[in-house]
């Protein structure tokens, strides 16, 4: 399984995103978590704005990370989005069963 860490400039893209990747069966589940406060360097100065974080939940084939980071990019506003990967350790059977079925 792989998890993605996506920060989204607001909800409404955040949901978009995560409807899309559900709707192309890309992932299994999303969940969307409001109100970060991002400080980061951009074009030379830092900057401070207010995000929301998309977490994908992925079960791992050969392509499934380059597919869904490849359609990120596609949907996501930003010029140059995190879209970075997570391993995951462990995962309990029920729940990797009910990705397997999707």
């Amino acid at each position: 399984m792989i998890l993605f860490y996506i920060p989204c400039p607001d909800k409404a893209c955040a949901a978009q995103i995560a409807k899309t990747l559900l709707e192309e069966k890309l992932v299994g589940c999303a969940n969307i978590i409001p109100g970060m406060d991002s400080m980061y360097w951009w074009e030379g100065k830092i900057e401070t704005s207010s995000e929301h974080i998309l977490i994908l939940k992925v079960l791992k084939t050969s392509d499934a990370q380059d597919l869904v980071t490849k359609r990120v990019k596609e949907l996501h506003p930003y010029d140059a989005p995190c879209i970075m990967t997570l391993p995951v350790l462990g995962i309990n059977p029920e729940f990797k069963k009910w990705l397997e079925e999707i």
